[in-house]
This record gives C-alpha cells, sequence and structure tokens, in this order.
C-alpha cells in the first residue's frame, strides 16, 4: 500500500474505495482486495487524527502553564 503522508490524502483515497465498491460489477477479488486497502486506510486515518488531538491537547495545556 502506498504510504499517505496526509490525512486529506488518505481520506480521498479511501473515498474513491468507497465508490468502487458501490459497483455491482465488481468481481469479489478485486472488491476484497480494496476493502483490505480501505481498512487499512481507516487506520491510517484514525492514527493521524489521534496525533492531531494529541498534538491540540499539548498545546492547550502548555498555553495554559503560561
Amino acid at each position: 500500500m502506498k504510504e499517505y503522508k496526509t490525512y486529506e490524502a488518505a481520506k480521498k483515497r479511501l473515498e474513491e474505495i468507497a465508490v468502487k465498491l458501490e459497483d455491482k460489477d465488481i468481481s469479489l477479488e478485486k472488491s476484497m482486495e480494496l476493502y483490505e486497502e480501505g481498512t487499512k486506510l481507516v487506520a491510517v486515518c484514525y492514527e493521524k487524527l489521534s496525533a492531531a488531538e494529541l498534538k491540540f491537547s499539548q498545546i492547550s495545556i502548555d498555553k495554559l502553564g503560561e
């Protein structure tokens, strides 16, 4: 799987996968491949959002300490 450097890039690819999975003519093998990639992208997005949340919390704590 390609490495996604930003949340937005990973989310965009996830949206593309969702559209492809809605195609009624997609093969079972291709849909399983896309589903697997999608689950990995969900984890990437979650990780990036968690990191951002932690950073916002740290910034807030630092500002309160000033």
